[in-house]
């Protein structure tokens, strides 16, 4: 089976998710993006928004039999959960009502559009969603599918075509089949126009003329990278603890921080395993099993402590990616922000902020996301979190029984005596704070900085 689409990966994660190759894949983006923010035609990146809408639904055409199908990630379970009628949704998801409620009116509303690949879309609203609200003394449309508050003028003609709509989709990523891989972009240009049915594509048109680079920003673009370049040479990439490192810079994240210092991030770094590891150890049954535990984590520490140079320079050139990234966030906010962001502060006033970020997508379907995480982490972490559709991030084990395949940490006694003794695995606590971020934001979306509606929407 296919997988599905998942996860999106910060730029600056690339060196830890795919060390080399994601260093190669992050520096194409940020030079491609160079391009694209010149105005260069031939650039091979497109960059869409991110939408925050919930559940992320699935529709098309099953090629095996030829019939029509909604359903979430769950389709490509080892046991596919595929919904062709309604029957099949409630035998799939029973449990969860109101994810039936959306995949029902999906499987009534989407086909006639005529989808005949398979989209991956995020649900945005239907009618009994939609409220009526002033905002500086105009009436909106608002809508919450997940965690950000969507709001649209009523007297636009966006907010005219969401008024008259009982379902509202926003496709980002196609797929041939179940078991083809997935391409980050939707064309909907062939899709059918369906009264009450209001869709769109993600991705991101300037027409407001402000997206492009001075010469200053282009010439610190490039400083950026070729600083990243040299200290990206040195990195000895093998057997590095990346998943580790990727922990604890999201903890880091969340202290609002991100690697301002790499050598100080390193000895952070240190404390913060040393701390959770100890907290493994007390949990311990025995004193012998303890003092393996100890044993084993001293070897993990020394180990570290080893690749000192590599882990640093690591962190340096993350850092140098992310610095060079929020140059173009900030570009593609200033025309985004025509379409007058806000945010809940908490007391019910909104505030002016920017949008959740973006995702570029290269000519081979790749797609990573350019968010703010410092901003999005500060505003997410300062309201409560909902239950939500949106999945968690998956917990990372960083576990191995063999030295050779995986130093990190070092062999672990025969598991025998008894497991729950030295079961010293990591748990990733401290999950991405951008990703599925959970806090009540309204964003009201005004005709005109975004891609315009196409023809045949409604």
């Amino acid at each position: 089976m296919a997988k599905a689409n998942t996860h999106l990966t910060h730029l600056e994660e690339l060196v830890l998710t795919q060390g080399p190759a994601g260093y190669d894949m992050a520096k194409a983006f940020l030079l491609e993006l160079l391009e694209t923010l010149k105005g260069n035609t031939n650039s091979r990146v497109q960059t869409s928004v991110k939408w925050d809408g919930a559940p992320a639904m699935f529709a098309g055409v099953n090629p095996e039999n030829g019939k029509f199908f909604v359903g979430t990630k769950s389709i490509f379970n080892k046991i596919p959960k595929i919904n062709y009628t309604e029957e099949d949704i409630i035998k799939n998801h029973g449990h969860a009502p109101g994810l039936v409620d959306k995949l029902t009116k999906g499987l009534k509303y989407l086909p006639p559009l005529g989808i005949d690949k398979i989209l991956q879309g995020d649900f945005m609203f239907d009618d009994e969603m939609l409220e009526t609200v002033d905002i500086d003394g105009e009436p909106h449309y608002r809508f919450k599918p997940n965690t950000i508050v969507y709001a649209v003028p009523v007297n636009s003609q966006l907010g005219q075509e969401i008024g008259k709509s009982k379902f509202g989709i926003v496709f980002h990523t196609t797929y041939d089949s179940l078991d083809g891989g997935a391409s980050f972009g939707a064309d909907i240009s062939g899709l059918k126009s369906v009264p009450g049915v209001w869709y769109d594509d993600a991705f991101f048109t300037d027409d407001t003329g402000t997206v492009t680079l001075t010469e200053d920003e282009e010439e610190r673009v490039r400083e950026l990278v070729n600083q990243s370049d040299t200290v990206n040479d040195n990195i000895n990439y093998d057997d590095l603890p990346s998943d580790l490192l990727n922990i604890y810079i999201n903890s880091e994240i969340k202290s609002g921080k991100f690697l301002d210092n790499p050598e100080e991030s390193f000895q952070g770094f240190l404390d913060w395993y040393s701390s959770r590891i100890q907290k493994k150890i007390d949990n311990l049954k025995s004193e012998k099993g303890k003092a393996r535990a100890t044993e084993n984590a001293r070897q993990v520490m020394q180990l570290m402590n080893n690749r000192r140079s590599d882990i640093v320079d690591l962190f340096k050139v993350s850092r140098l990616l992310f610095e060079a990234k929020n140059i173009f966030i900030q570009k593609y906010n200033s025309a985004v922000y025509n379409t007058k962001h806000f945010v809940d502060d908490g007391s019910g006033d909104l505030v002016v902020t920017n949008p959740e970020g973006y995702v570029a997508v290269d000519h081979a379907g790749n797609g990573i996301k350019f968010v703010d995480r410092l901003e999005f982490s500060r505003a997410n972490f300062a309201i409560d979190k909902g239950d939500k559709f949106a999945g968690q991030v998956n917990e990372k084990e960083f576990m191995d029984d063999e030295y050779d395949s995986d130093p990190y940490p070092p062999p672990l006694p025969v598991m025998g005596e008894d497991p729950d003794e030295i079961d010293l695995e990591i748990e990733d606590e401290d999950d991405d704070p951008v990703v599925d971020s959970d806090f009540p934001k309204t964003v009201a979306v005004v005709p005109g900085a975004f891609k315009p509606p196409h023809n045949g929407h409604l």
